[in-house]
């Protein structure tokens, strides 16, 4: 469906059209129209990472927006400071035309000039929870002509020990205001549920789910390598971006631990095909933008990530996701999957990406329980062989560190004998004959 066929605010219709958004998604087709023509409706929608979700819900908020009255009528609540600004971007580009003011607020930075903004005529606000909640003990926010809000990356919230925030911000401080919910998220978990039947008393409760048969799983291409030795998985790991050549990948581990070794270490790999940037919670606001920028912008090719970047990045052309660490949750898995398969702008279809994982033989079990979340088998690649890479790189010297690992390499290699190696020739450094101080005496 075409978004003119939607009838849409004229202005709102250019704002997309500035956008290059000229077809709804499988998900926007649905639930536009039900926030837009039901008024007392609450909308629980679930749909894959990638589907253009935040256009489902930023249009018809933008449509439902009041422009003359200058107070907070829609507030969208986020997990983290990058989903912020970037659900807040989509905001500002749709209202364009309509001169609607969008504020951003979140933690990390000055809020006297969050103050200032909402003080000057908010009428969207896109927020983290702490941040909200601290201006709204300050007085310094008001809900009363709250008409909507909307829980974006809702089980991630959860996730990240939000709930009593999310609580307070629905159950307490709009308990008076009665807003419409919009809930949207990639999955769904049962305190999500319970959370809404609070809110909403389990009364004109709208269910949305796109999810089943085209989950982001559908529209990327899963490996996995198993690794025997976990003293070799850095150095399979190596071999195999070199035979995926990768153009513009993600990496994502576990801990920030893993994240800063990771990183540490391909500084010192040379020909490597990668331009690697670090993101984790140790990185100042400042600085992580810097990054995601520089990401965007294809400066660099490479971003190692934790799960912190695994939500609602939204980063077009994505060509590998590598799990060097598979995740310990089925949910978390298809996020970070998610980056290698987005919406194109114009035509509206899916590129399909590839999404490798390195799989520890103790970790099978957590492998098959990805397998039966998805209702889909990944596929078993081999491990790229040494030989493989010492033959192709016999014209240049390799890498540091697999010059060390590979006795097949040709520095190391004797061809007479190839199960010796050659040793360095010369006196060994004791045994260099020292100079005669008395050479320097006159």
């Amino acid at each position: 469906m075409k978004f003119q066929e939607m009838n849409l605010n004229h202005s709102l219709l250019h704002g997309l059209k500035q956008m290059g958004m000229e077809t709804a998604t499988e998900i926007q087709e649905r639930a536009i129209p039900e926030i837009i023509d039901s008024p007392d409706t609450h909308i629980i929608a679930q749909a894959r990472t990638g589907s253009g979700k935040t256009l489902a819900f930023a249009i018809p908020l933008v449509e439902k927006i009041d422009n003359t009255l200058q107070t907070v009528q829609s507030v969208i609540i986020v997990p983290t400071r990058e989903l912020c600004k970037q659900v807040a971007e989509v905001f500002v580009k749709l209202t364009k035309y309509r001169h609607i003011k969008v504020v951003q607020v979140y933690g990390g930075v000055s809020i006297d000039r969050q103050v200032q903004e909402i003080q000057e005529g908010a009428q969207i606000i896109v927020a983290t929870p702490g941040r909200l909640i601290d201006l709204f003990n300050r007085h310094r926010v008001s809900f009363t002509d709250v008409k909507f809000v909307v829980l974006d990356e809702a089980d991630r919230c959860l996730d990240m020990g939000f709930m009593p925030d999310i609580e307070f911000l629905l159950l307490d401080a709009m308990r008076d205001v009665h807003p419409r919910l919009i809930l949207f998220s990639a999955t769904m978990l049962d305190a999500v549920y319970d959370l809404t039947k609070r809110f909403t008393g389990d009364k004109n409760v709208i269910e949305i789910d796109v999810s089943q048969d085209s989950m982001t799983v559908e529209n990327c291409n899963q490996y996995y390598y198993l690794i025997d030795d976990f003293k070799d998985k850095y150095y399979h790991f190596i071999r195999i971006i070199r035979q995926e050549k990768p153009i513009h990948c993600m990496i994502f581990v576990n801990t920030k631990r893993t994240g800063d070794w990771l990183y540490q270490r391909f500084q010192n790999e040379e020909r490597l095909p990668l331009k690697p940037e670090l993101i984790s919670g140790n990185l100042t606001q400042r600085r992580r933008e810097i990054v995601l920028d520089k990401f965007r912008k294809r400066k660099i090719n490479c971003l190692i990530a934790t799960d912190v970047a695994a939500r609602g990045l939204d980063v077009e052309k994505v060509s590998h996701v590598f799990n060097y660490d598979i995740p310990e949750f089925e949910e978390n898995y298809v996020h970070r999957i998610g980056r290698t398969a987005r919406i194109s702008n114009a035509s509206g279809k899916v590129a399909k990406g590839i999404a490798i994982s390195l799989v520890m033989n103790d970790q099978m079990r957590t492998l098959s329980r990805i397998e039966g979340f998805m209702s889909k088998d990944i596929e078993k690649r081999p491990l790229p062989q040494r030989r493989q890479y010492s033959s192709s790189n016999r014209q240049s010297s390799g890498s540091h560190s697999e010059r060390h690992l590979n006795t097949d390499h040709p520095a190391r290699r004797n061809r007479n004998n190839p199960k010796r190696t050659y040793k360095k020739s010369g006196p060994k450094k004791n045994d260099r004959k020292k100079p005669d101080r008395r050479n320097f005496l006159y």
